[in-house]
């Protein structure tokens, strides 16, 4: 597996001091199986050019995962870490609003546990969120971080699979929502009871793949920015890697991830969250798709059996999402906003 950890970071010196912007993280976690990923991924929150303020580890369940990770958050300093600790999982949407209740900092963060940060990322958030006064979130450039080499065919295009970006933009873009792997949101975002609805969302991921729609970040993305007004942008300079186990490969698993896609995309489509142009995100991916394809003709010459391959997983996975689609259609399926009051940050 490539190691991002030793990515140079780019010029964005500001620190909170310099320019007033407050950062906290939060990160779910609920199995000792990923251990070593949240290790990871706190020596990435370590070795910042820029500090991170807060850092807001939730465990779900597992308290030998707790237990392994309490000494491990010494020498963050001056990072202040809080851990908490649900007895109960009751889903990533419930657990992200855990952690908005303990987050003071300006800009609140979600990384997912398996992620690995740029050394610069707390420095280009600042950066980011200081230039940009009128934006409410960002959705920050999440790379595939492949566990085997043989593994890189996977088409960009289908990225999103995989909670990873597959925009290929240089520069910020407003975009309809980010994935949770590297995703921020300024604390305005969460006052007047806004949260992640508890009603969406799917439960933990295990070897048996993706279970439930989802949507819980999109509804929300959707939601604050119609009662904000204010744009989530797309910025490719703020660079998280996302590992990518070999069973998010498998055949099964990617055919129901597509299905509970083109659900989503269905309750999407209803306009759940009372937003127009829901689907803007969807036309754009097609157009990707198609433009894609004439790539895929000059990767025909030179690695016909990899053009193939890409061409067949894309065409499965576009009918797996139409037949979702279609199901969710006729189910009438529709995302909703639940939540717990007491994860209500105060008007």
């Amino acid at each position: 597996m490539d190691d991002p950890s030793s990515a140079e970071g780019s010029s964005h010196g500001q620190s909170a001091a310099a320019n007033g912007i407050s950062i906290g993280v939060v990160v779910t976690c609920y199995s000792m199986d990923r251990l070593v990923d949240v290790l990871r991924l706190i020596g990435s929150i370590r070795g910042q050019t820029s500090p991170v303020d807060e850092l807001v580890l939730v465990v779900q369940q597992s308290q030998e995962l707790l237990r392994a990770l309490r000494p491990e958050l010494d020498g963050l300093a001056p990072t202040h870490v809080t851990l908490r600790f649900l007895d109960v999982a009751r889903g990533v949407s419930h657990a992200r609003n855990t952690g908005i209740t303990e987050i003071t900092s300006d800009v609140v963060a979600f990384v997912d546990d398996d992620s690995i940060l740029a050394a610069d990322w707390a420095a280009a958030t600042r950066s980011f969120y200081h230039e940009h006064p009128g934006v409410i979130g960002v959705a920050g450039a999440i790379i595939p971080l492949w566990d085997a080499a043989a593994m890189k065919w996977f088409p960009r295009e289908l990225y999103w699979m995989l909670s990873c970006t597959y925009w290929a933009w240089s520069h910020p873009v407003p975009v309809r929502n980010g994935y949770g792997a590297n995703m921020s949101f300024r604390r305005e975002a969460f006052l007047c009871g806004r949260c992640f609805s508890e009603g969406c969302g799917v439960g933990a991921w295990g070897t048996s793949g993706w279970r439930g729609m989802g949507g819980e970040e999109p509804e929300l993305a959707l939601r604050v920015v119609r009662e904000t007004e204010k744009p989530v942008m797309y910025v490719p300079a703020i660079r998280a890697w996302h590992r990518i186990r070999p069973y998010r490969l498998r055949t099964k698993t990617l055919l129901r991830r597509a299905y509970w896609e083109g659900r989503l995309k269905a309750a999407l489509s209803r306009g759940a969250a009372g937003s127009t142009g829901v689907l803007t995100t969807e036309f754009s991916l097609l157009r990707l798709m198609l433009r894609a394809q004439s790539d895929r003709l000059v990767l025909l010459l030179t690695r016909p059996l990899t053009a193939l391959r890409q061409e067949a997983l894309v065409i499965t996975v576009v009918a797996a999402v139409g037949i979702g689609f279609v199901e969710g259609k006729l189910r009438r399926d529709r995302l909703v906003c639940l939540h717990d009051r007491d994860s209500r940050l105060p008007a």
